[in-house]
């Protein structure tokens, strides 16, 4: 090994081994038993399904948490730093349960996050699903979040206007609380907000900035929506998330840096774009 990468090695070994450790959250063994204790079924909670990182502000954990199908050590990660995020990481994720959270497999949920589950309200959280920081979701009714989705920062799910409307010129208060579905490998794009009734179908991406309150489900495979309020913008686009065809992406724009598009294989199925 050459000193060249010697010197690399011993730099990245140190930003992540020092520099790094000394800001992000750290396993937080104690809230870590009180959380799986007091949250998931006894047979559950002795396999400790969460990891609890740094010191979230846990409001109410009346309700309950499960694991629906798999429960390993571990698998949800809570509060847990992500140096990545364009925005502010420090502040704590907060939790306020009186209704029941239910785990489908591994996730991870970022810092500076509100999960407010309301009574008989229910939260589905997907496998391999991960929340990105700043984000607010509340649950009057039912908000399910599909496997291998991805909700990016300063996002909001809300299925209720938390306020009734009378109107009076049909003289009639509508119900200010809908149901909200997220499908599979979904990418709901930083700032964005849905609202009751919003359904998001498998394979979406949601641009940045935008306002689903409609069920948008009749839209084309592979679609990307956006705006105030969303609509359909094009079909064809797939989220890439294969480590495979990602690092043969970035392999040919660092060979090209000039070259603005990565042309590949017309027989590429769209599947391959998903994780492997």
């Amino acid at each position: 090994m050459s000193w060249k990468k010697i010197k690399k090695y011993i730099g990245t070994a140190y930003v992540y081994g020092f520099e790094k450790l000394i800001f992000v959250n750290w396993f937080n063994p104690l809230i870590t038993l009180y959380l799986n204790f007091r949250s998931f079924p006894f047979s559950q909670a002795i396999k400790l399904p969460v990891f609890v990182y740094g010191w979230p502000r846990l409001f109410s954990l009346y309700g309950s948490m499960e694991c629906v199908g798999t429960c390993k050590t571990g698998m949800i990660k809570i509060n847990q730093t992500n140096t990545n995020m364009p925005s502010h990481t420090g502040k704590a994720t907060e939790i306020n349960n009186w209704g029941k959270i239910l785990f489908h497999g591994k996730s991870l949920i970022y810092t500076n996050i509100k999960i407010d589950v309301k009574h008989k309200g229910i939260l589905e959280i997907g496998n391999d699903t991960k929340i990105s920081i700043m984000c607010n979701i509340v649950a009057f009714t039912h908000v399910t979040i599909g496997n291998h989705t991805r909700i990016a920062h300063r996002c909001q799910l809300i299925d209720s206007n938390n306020h009734f409307i009378a109107d009076f010129n049909k003289h009639r208060v509508r119900k200010m609380f809908h149901p909200i579905h997220v499908g599979d490998y979904c990418w709901i794009c930083n700032s964005s907000t849905l609202t009751g009734g919003a359904v998001i179908p498998s394979r979406t991406i949601l641009a940045s900035n935008s306002l689903v309150g409609k069920d948008m489900s009749s839209i084309p495979d592979n679609s990307i929506i956006g705006g105030v309020p969303a609509k359909l913008i094009s079909s064809g686009h797939r989220r890439v998330e294969n480590r495979g065809f990602v690092k043969e992406i970035f392999k040919f724009f660092k060979e090209h840096p000039d070259e603005d598009f990565y042309e590949f294989d017309e027989n590429r199925e769209p599947s391959s774009c998903d994780l492997n």
